[in-house]
């Protein structure tokens, strides 16, 4: 076996996990092999022979040599190939939706043609269409089997000059205007500074690039980008909510619909008994049974962060979540939608939104502006919990002619807020879901237990959701690691990709709510390194929020090159300022909210922890409470 298949940066698959499950090749000299384990970053000298005997008997493999995706998951797409997974899917879809399991040209030939006219495209051949459907399938009916494979291809270099690429960019910006401009006069404009360019550099004139050319490059982009730049917002969503306001379902998880509010009731801190505030609840309700799929309530505004913690109570069992809140009940929901239903909220229109919703397998529809009708069923949960939860709690916020004189809610406020989340989940469990339905006359429960005996539902791997569901960035590398948050990450491995490839972009995974340790994606064998901040014992367990807070303070002081020192003495002083804001609180006659206070302290959040197995490529150890995975500050600046 030649001695150039060892190459300094590749990650290597040990079978037999002997001497580890997956090492990364430090150094290849003339007879021996040093590589690196890339979990504890262990070294072991090898013999380049035995390594040899362990290839031809199939005992070890390359991760960069399987032409597969390895641990890439929707969101490491780029937005072409995501582009492509969801036409792809449509395509897949609407043959399901015509009851089509096995295609053939004389079934299927006109339904794709139907599609493709939606659609606005030509319409792809059968075979095709078989042949995604086949790798859907194979893939366990995961997005993954959609993947386009066209990064395996040859070279995809752009053959235009650079310079007549960087005119076209600009100019077209100018099609995506409410004002409609045409794509001929976009590439008028085109043309005419071309020529321009020509008469003043004559010495190196640019070539006019054809209409086709010019018009493939502008319709390169979303589908949604274009509608809601040209058409408006509302045009869009309503295309894609659809306009029917009568909607029918037929077994559960078919529709699902999901909303946030702020609870109207003051609650208390669980140990100081002070004031906090008025937590925010998000809740995700079927459509077919009224039964709640999962909720997430916490002091945390409405956002992405707030609909991914409501999402892993939702999608997961709900045994530990109900023997955690000391309930007795029973709570049969789980499993991830066909379809989400969401209001055309920020948190619901950025891309790692769309992402995460693309890579478990639901398709997302906005509600129509003024079509309130359309979430009617979590519209009317929030209703029934303001008149038959909350209404004789102390605490209830009245609205104004709706109290006596006097009355004011933050000091009537009496119950905790790990007491109201098990008051609430107990309502939710033993007298929500089983109360009859007026349509139907059954239960929620009912409902959804008949329903799942037709349909089993399967059950999701919480190992495999929450990564997904975590804050994706791109960083710089740089000998020293990256930085994230003003903190350094570096480790043995990072550095090894760093003598791979040298300076560069990587994509790291993070959760903003512990700070100490990250995911950094080594692009070049598919698969996620974990990395430990280099001030580990201080951002160990630290949120995002909470580090900027401390930075805040620090600099505030006068250090203007923050050591750890620093900022530990700084995190303590804040520690303390919590603990005055509630033994002050408690000694006023008249408390106020510290819902600030209430986020500091992370409460109604419970954080997981990262580590790499040594079976799996990543495994995620929860929290004391399953449910709430808050990674509110997505956005890394």
């Amino acid at each position: 076996m030649s001695a150039e298949l060892w190459v300094e940066g590749v990650i290597i698959e040990f079978k037999d996990g002997k001497p580890c499950n997956r090492a990364m090749v430090r150094r290849v000299g003339k007879h021996e092999i040093v590589i690196a384990d890339i979990q504890d970053g262990a070294t072991y000298r090898v013999e380049q022979f035995d390594l040899n005997e362990k290839k031809q008997r199939g005992e070890l493999r390359f991760l960069a040599e399987v032409r597969d995706f390895g641990d890439l998951s929707f969101i490491d797409l780029s937005e072409k190939e995501q582009r492509e997974v969801n036409r792809r899917f449509k395509y897949i879809r609407g043959l399901k939706e015509n009851g089509i399991a096995k295609i053939t040209e004389k079934n299927a030939c006109n339904i794709i043609k139907e599609i493709a006219k939606k659609l606005g495209e030509k319409s792809p051949h059968w075979q095709s269409v078989r042949s995604w459907n086949k790798s859907f399938i194979e893939a366990g009916q995961k997005m993954r089997g959609l993947y386009p494979r066209h990064r395996y291809k040859g070279s995809r270099e752009s053959k235009i000059d650079d310079r007549v690429v960087e005119i076209i960019n600009r100019e077209s910006s100018r099609y995506f205007k409410l004002s409609q401009p045409t794509i001929a006069s976009i590439v008028r404009n085109i043309e005419a500074k071309i020529i321009d360019h020509n008469l003043s550099n004559p010495e190196s004139p640019l070539k006019a690039p054809t209409f086709l050319t010019i018009q493939k490059r502008i319709q390169d982009k979303s589908y949604q980008n274009k509608q809601k730049s040209r058409k408006g917002k509302r045009t869009l969503a309503a295309e894609l909510a659809g306009s029917d306001s009568g909607i029918v379902t037929s077994r559960v998880l078919e529709r699902v619909e999901i909303d946030h509010t702020q609870l109207d009731i003051h609650v208390l801190h669980d140990d100081h008994k002070t004031l906090l505030g008025r937590p925010f609840i998000t809740v995700l309700i079927d459509h077919h049974s009224h039964m709640v799929l999962g909720f997430q309530m916490s002091f945390e505004n409405p956002s992405f962060a707030s609909v991914c913690m409501a999402c892993m109570n939702a999608f997961l069992p709900k045994d530990d979540f109900i023997s955690k809140m000391k309930c007795d009940s029973s709570w049969p929901a789980h499993g991830i939608p066909s379809t989400l239903v969401t209001d055309n909220g920020n948190e619901f229109w950025g891309r790692h939104f769309a992402s995460v919703a693309d890579e478990l397998g639901p398709i997302f529809q906005y509600c129509p502006i003024r079509k309130g009708n359309y979430k009617s069923k979590v519209e009317r949960f929030f209703g029934m919990v303001n008149s038959l939860v909350l209404d004789d709690l102390p605490g209830v916020v009245r609205k104004p002619g709706k109290c006596g004189e006097g009355y004011d809610a933050r000091q009537e406020a009496k119950i905790t807020f790990t007491e109201f989340k098990r008051y609430f989940t107990n309502w939710l469990t033993e007298i929500y879901h089983n109360s009859p339905i007026d349509e139907t006359g059954m239960t929620p429960n009912e409902l959804w237990v008949q329903s799942e005996d037709d349909l089993p539902i399967p059950f999701e791997n919480e190992m495999e959701l929450i990564p997904i569901l975590m804050a994706t960035t791109t960083r710089e590398l740089s000998g020293g690691g990256i930085k994230i948050f003003s903190l350094n990450y570096d480790s043995a491995v990072l550095k090894d990709i760093y003598r791979r490839d040298g300076p560069c972009s990587v994509t790291a995974k993070y959760n903003p709510f512990d700070i100490g340790s990250i995911l950094v994606l080594d692009d070049h064998n598919k698969t996620y390194l974990k990395v430990d901040c280099a001030r580990y014992s201080y951002a160990s367990g630290l949120s995002e929020f909470e580090n900027k807070k401390i930075r805040e303070e620090a600099r505030r002081n006068g250090q203007n090159k923050l050591e750890d020192f620093d900022l530990q003495r700084a995190k303590v002083k804040l520690a303390e300022e919590r603990d005055e804001l509630h033994a002050r609180n408690m000694r006023r006659k008249t408390q106020v909210t510290v819902s600030k206070a209430a986020r500091s302290e992370q409460i109604g959040v419970e954080s997981p922890r990262l580590v790499i197995d040594n079976t799996k490529n990543i495994t995620v150890i929860a929290g004391e409470l399953d449910e709430e995975l808050d990674l509110d500050g997505w956005e890394v600046e």
